[in-house]
């Protein structure tokens, strides 16, 4: 017992760690999308352009609006718990200690607590990540598994993204399985893979809704920012009477612009997201159809998940939500006791320009564990068992998925970046007590060699 109350000590202490951005900011950081996720989840109504399980956990874990503080606790602690339950899998000795170290470099010299401390699910996917790696590589009996099963569950429920970015990982994990699952456990993780894959598609009963109300926009948006619809448009206005037609000379650059920017953009001009969705339906069919407009899709794809993979920028969108804001009022609606301190954060009186030389430092060190990693995996991965080199493949399988997914469907920016690339460095941590064992035990060989 002594054991498991120290082992909550150090999850506790790193999930205090992971909590710096928003004590230090004075309040947690907070997102335009936050004010849409307090309503859902205080007035239980699902949002038309997402689920509505976020909102229930923003209500749940911040005790009805008492504390959103209690919000970023939970974030912070699911996180540093995964952490933790991760090293246990590559080191055998100082568990502990080593998961702390890691979880503080990782904090401090990552966007990872900028993530943690946002009132938003971008965390989630990372959750949902290490979730999966832990149920296929624990060798966990299923009791033990649980927690993690409905952790994953929960975690992929939390964002539309998640149903495509985690069918796609399970599937290839299923069709690989053989070459990528521990030998020895891997007739019990058939199962696992079914029930995960299972799992994932199960989430779509909580955004199945939003899903069929908005992905015809979003997908639009990309293509706006991908300039397929303008060549689409100056190809076919002539023959086709699009409505779209009226404005294909003055979309708007990005695709955030054209989804929310409601005075300028061509959507809101057409009418409503529901009205116009056969019109964006038939267009988007038939540049998926066409061999011309497939070709411009499928080179508009790589490079967004190109461009995708290099923004991980902190405080991307973060910008001041005064009173009479949308997100001000919803705060001061269902926190009253927080809005005194909401008002008074670094972040809502502008003195957050710091984070710019915090992004220096985790671009330097981004490239540096990039580059670090590329050298174990490649010149040193016999210094590493199969199995965590598996491992460390999924985890950087994952981050390519999400920047796909992401650049393709959405737009490719800073935020939907930072909630995943933390995890280079952290796979760079987790190899160093591998490399540092190997190269002492072959020391030793050579001393007694000598003797």
């Amino acid at each position: 017992m002594v054991t498991k109350y120290k082992y909550l000590l150090f999850i506790i202490c790193g999930a205090l760690l992971l909590m710096f951005d928003a004590v230090f900011n004075g309040f947690p950081i907070v997102y335009s999308d936050t004010a849409t996720y307090l309503s859902s989840g205080f007035e239980l109504e699902t949002p038309f352009d997402r689920p509505i399980t976020y909102g229930l956990f923003l209500r749940l874990s911040s005790l009805n609006g008492i504390s959103f503080y209690a919000t970023i606790f939970f974030q912070a602690m699911i996180t540093s718990f995964l952490i933790f339950e991760l090293t246990k899998l590559f080191i055998k000795q100082k568990t502990e200690m080593y998961g702390l170290v890691i979880t503080a470099f990782l904090s401090f010299f990552t966007g990872l607590s900028w993530t943690v401390c946002q009132l938003i699910p971008d965390i989630f996917t990372a959750i949902t990540l290490l979730s999966l790696v832990l149920i296929l590589f624990g060798r966990f009996s299923f009791k033990k598994n649980l927690p993690f099963f409905i952790l994953f569950f929960i975690s992929a429920a939390m964002h539309m993204s998640h149903l495509l970015l985690f069918s796609l990982l399970l599937l290839s994990l299923i069709i690989f399985r053989k070459k990528i699952l521990p030998i020895g456990v891997y007739k019990y993780r058939n199962a696992d893979l079914s029930f995960l894959f299972i799992l994932t598609l199960v989430t779509i009963l909580t955004m199945g809704s939003a899903l069929s109300k908005s992905r015809h926009v979003f997908f639009m948006g990309a293509m706006v920012e991908h300039g397929i619809l303008k060549s689409y448009l100056e190809d076919n206005c002539n023959e086709a009477p699009y409505k779209l037609c009226a404005y294909k000379d003055s979309l708007p650059r990005y695709a955030y612009q054209f989804i929310w920017e409601k005075d300028n953009s061509p959507l809101y001009k057409m009418g409503t997201w529901e009205s116009v969705k056969p019109e964006f339906n038939a267009i988007i069919k038939a540049t998926l159809t066409q061999p011309r407009y497939i070709g411009m899709h499928l080179t508009a794809s790589v490079k967004a998940s190109v461009d995708q993979l290099s923004r991980f920028r902190i405080n991307d969108g973060n910008a001041s939500f005064l009173k009479g804001s949308t997100l001000y009022e919803r705060i001061e609606k269902y926190s009253p006791g927080s809005i005194s301190s909401y008002a008074k954060s670094k972040q809502n009186t502008g003195r957050i320009q710091f984070t710019n030389t915090w992004n220096s430092i985790f671009t330097v060190v981004i490239v540096l564990c990039t580059f670090l990693l590329l050298i174990f995996l490649i010149a040193l991965r016999k210094m590493i068992s199969a199995e965590h080199i598996n491992m460390i493949l999924i985890l950087l399988f994952a981050i390519i998925l999400n920047a796909w997914d992401c650049g393709t469907f959405a737009n490719a920016i800073d935020r939907l970046g930072c909630k995943m690339i933390w995890l280079i460095p952290m796979c760079v941590l987790l190899m160093l007590p591998h490399l540092k064992n190997t190269f002492g035990q072959r020391s030793a060989l050579q001393s007694e060699d000598t003797d």
